[in-house]
């Protein structure tokens, strides 16, 4: 009897390791593919033999039990979403890994950051330039700070939900949930940034610019709200359709002349949808439900922000403060309202 459970045991071991050792080796083949995809021309080909390290990505996040929401979200937008975007993009000629050695390829594809730009066409209005790109040694700094203040506001949010300090009431509920969203994707974009700034060497871009002061949704979306993601979004929906080519430098992608106000308005409304669509997938790892309700936000985002390119720009008193409770009215209204 004792012999007959031992075997047993070391069976029910056996297959425990099976399936996890098969995981490993299944990841390590991916990966392999995807590096032979970097010696590969952009195209058709390159995705090809990205599709194993694409569909390991959407497994990985059920990796982490259903009760550990936070880090299951964080896991579903870091794998299912933002890394995979990095490889379509990459498949496109475009985004963050095309030009990268293998330390740094590897290292943006892990973790939620993007290279620093040496140059950008479009910044908001209000950033002053600055003379030369940040040191790693400022930028570490720069980003431990923003770490340390976002950790605190965070603690603050959790504090109130957690809680209900003072009775608050729903608003206040909402605005915390907002709050506590921005403090998190900080806590989580900067520390990780502050890393590859000081250990790995690869300078990253600052996922939020100071959102407050924006003076239009465009702006507040293209330019200053988690530029991690919306430059994914640019890079995989907004350029092929605007450019006409899946992969940069193909076809009528380097046509003269700017294009049509159609298309762009296309594009523009095709990557606020697409933004809907990974935000539901999103909470689907989270909750096992798609509510909708991700998707009609950010639909209506990309309206707003066409219809507000066709009007007459207002004065710039009244332009700013005129978006900011625009802007606050309906991050807090939705986020998380019909999906707590």
């Amino acid at each position: 009897g004792m012999a007959t459970e031992a075997m047993n045991s070391n069976d029910g071991a056996t297959a425990t390791r099976l399936p996890s050792a098969t995981g490993v080796l299944s990841l390590l083949a991916a990966w392999g593919m995807l590096l032979h995809a970097r010696k590969c021309d952009p195209g058709l080909g390159r995705l090809i033999l990205s599709l194993p390290f694409l569909a390991a990505n959407l497994c990985l996040p059920f990796l982490i039990p259903s009760e550990q929401v936070v880090a299951r979200a964080c896991a579903s937008g870091q794998f299912a979403w933002w890394s995979n975007f990095k490889i379509i993009a990459f498949c496109c000629n475009r985004g963050p890994l095309v030009g990268l050695d293998l330390k740094a390829f590897a290292l943006v594809l892990a973790l939620p950051v993007s290279p620093l730009e040496k140059k950008s066409k479009r910044t908001p209005a209000s950033r002053k330039p600055a003379s030369a790109s940040p040191g790693r040694s400022s930028q570490l700094a720069e980003f431990s700070r923003k770490v340390v203040a976002k950790g605190a506001g965070l603690a603050a949010c959790v504090f109130v939900l957690k809680h209900n300090a003072l009775n608050v009431s729903n608003y206040v509920t909402d605005f915390a949930e907002a709050l506590g969203l921005y403090t998190l994707l900080g806590v989580l974009e900067d520390g990780l940034g502050a890393v590859s700034a000081n250990v790995v060497g690869i300078q990253v871009e600052k996922s939020f610019e100071n959102f407050f002061l924006s003076a239009s949704l465009a702006e507040f979306w293209s330019l200053r709200w988690n530029q991690h993601v919306a430059k994914l979004l640019k890079c995989v929906v907004y350029e092929p359709l605007v450019e006409r080519a899946w992969v940069r430098g193909e076809g009528k992608a380097r046509q003269r002349g700017k294009p049509s106000a159609l298309r762009r308005a296309v594009a523009t409304a095709a990557t606020f949808v697409a933004s809907g669509v990974m935000h539901e997938v999103v909470f689907f790892y989270v909750a096992g439900v798609m509510t909708g309700g991700w998707w009609t936000f950010f639909s209506l985002q990309g309206v707003f922000v066409i219809v507000r390119s066709k009007t007459p720009p207002a004065s710039p008193p009244a332009s700013g403060p005129s978006c900011i409770a625009f802007s606050s009215f309906i991050l807090s209204s939705h986020l998380l309202k019909n999906n707590r």
